[in-house]
């Protein structure tokens, strides 16, 4: 990690993060998913005060899809958050991000619903992408803010594709860290940040391998890679934010050009110092409690 420019409280969350985790991408899903579980736990935290939630499931395609709704004293219902967690398809539920969710209700004001899209490699694409359709409509909401971390960020990317010029559509979308593709266009990011801490570009590519069966990767279809559509002309306006010490950085940033040659209101911004995952260290990290606080001030002026 001396090639990277981390201050000494960002290098300190990531030994805690690797020392809880051991997270590899070599060992099984069933020992990936236990160690993610550590994770989460070890840097777990309490609900801000006057926030409640409560949990119930939407009938789905593919059966229930559990939700879970925080809410804020008598809550802002102005706008809704549909937030869509990480994991890199195969780990993650409506606990291991919680307490993100909580805090981005408590900083915004704003009712916001998780949903738990079911996971590979128990279901493949588009399962995933369906579940948080479902959602979606499910809730119809006239003001929806999809927001979206890493795998969710594609996910909520995906399904702006997917609705296109459907009259009930998000009102915007707040992508954090999210994988769009970019590993197709050879981006410097994804070399120069190729073994970057808590992500490497050899995770990216088995993440990818589980999210269809065998070889067969849908790679040419925008909903499998946002980036590879043609036309963003649809797309809702755009916060997408990377963290630069990481290879899906470049994926943000190739995307909101996308997204802005075709006249779409899109912001890239890129949070210097910080790695994927970075959300987990918004306690332990100054600079990345600043930049949790821009996500929220995001999903806010989206929201206006």
């Amino acid at each position: 990690m001396a090639r990277f420019d981390l201050d000494s409280e960002m290098l300190a969350f990531i030994d805690k993060y690797v020392e809880v985790s051991q997270m590899s991408t070599a060992v099984s899903i069933e020992q990936q998913r236990s160690d993610y579980e550590a994770m989460v736990q070890h840097f777990r935290y309490a609900y801000p005060a006057d926030i409640s939630s409560r949990d119930d499931s939407i009938e789905g395609r593919h059966g229930a899809v559990p939700l879970r709704h925080y809410r804020r004293g008598d809550g802002d219902d102005r706008a809704l958050i549909l937030f869509v967690h990480g994991g890199g398809f195969i780990l993650g539920s409506l606990d291991s991000h919680d307490d993100i969710c909580a805090e981005l209700c408590a900083r915004t004001g704003l009712d916001l619903v998780s949903v738990d899209y079911r996971l590979s490699p128990e279901f493949y694409h588009p399962a995933h992408l369906d579940d948080v359709e479902d959602a979606f409509n499910a809730l119809a909401h006239d003001n929806t803010i999809l927001v979206g971390a890493s795998a969710g960020g594609t996910l909520c990317a995906a399904l702006c594709h997917r609705i296109g010029t459907s009259p009930q559509k998000p009102a915007g979308q707040v992508l954090i860290y999210p994988g769009l593709g970019g590993e197709r266009f050879d981006l410097e990011s994804y070399r120069v940040n190729a073994d970057a801490p808590l992500l490497t570009s050899n995770d990216i590519r088995f993440y990818r391998g589980t999210r269809c069966p065998g070889d067969e990767l849908p790679l040419d279809d925008p909903e499998f890679y946002p980036l590879l559509a043609d036309d963003f002309s649809n797309i809702p306006a755009t916060i997408a934010i990377s963290a630069d010490i990481d290879p899906l950085r470049d994926d943000t940033r190739l995307y909101v050009e996308k997204l802005q040659a075709d006249g779409v209101r899109a912001e890239w911004i890129n949070e210097a110092g910080m790695v994927h995952d970075y959300l987990r260290a918004r306690h332990v990290s100054k600079a990345a409690a600043v930049a949790f606080a821009r996500i929220a001030d995001s999903i806010q002026r989206l929201a206006d």
